[in-house]
């Protein structure tokens, strides 16, 4: 009796699990078994060689700029009047990117640091 209930559990097992692949066998499936081939070429592997030789392609597209470095400085000016002036600033150095990957060259902007604004201390015992 038990083997008999047990077969006639796969039997309807069974043919739900056809109806289901017969239901849903038209989807394909979302991973494929061969993937396209990455580009391995010379130009993509060694991009900072072929940009500075010319080999690849001698005016790649400019993408943009990253910042390189940051540093503080303090700069003393003499402004027109004769004064001397010091103050802190900070100099960033950038570098432009290419589309290739490719770096360019380096060129820096320095920019003052924003001033610090210093109340004097209050003066005491003071006659308005």
């Amino acid at each position: 009796m038990k083997a008999l209930s047990l077969c006639l559990v796969l039997l309807f097992a069974g043919s739900g699990l056809a109806s289901a692949a017969e239901q849903y066998g038209d989807i394909s499936p979302r991973f494929k078994c061969h993937h396209p081939r990455k580009d391995r070429s010379f130009c993509k592997v060694f991009p900072q060689f072929s940009f500075k030789k010319g080999i690849c392609n001698p005016a790649p597209e400019l993408l943009g700029h990253i910042e390189w470095c940051r540093e503080d400085v303090t700069i003393t000016e003499q402004d027109e009047c004769g004064k001397w002036m010091t103050y802190e600033a900070v100099t960033i150095t950038y570098r432009e990117v290419y589309c290739n990957g490719a770096w360019g060259k380096k060129f820096k902007r320095t920019f003052p640091k924003e001033p610090t604004i210093i109340e004097p201390p209050l003066a005491k015992n003071v006659v308005k």
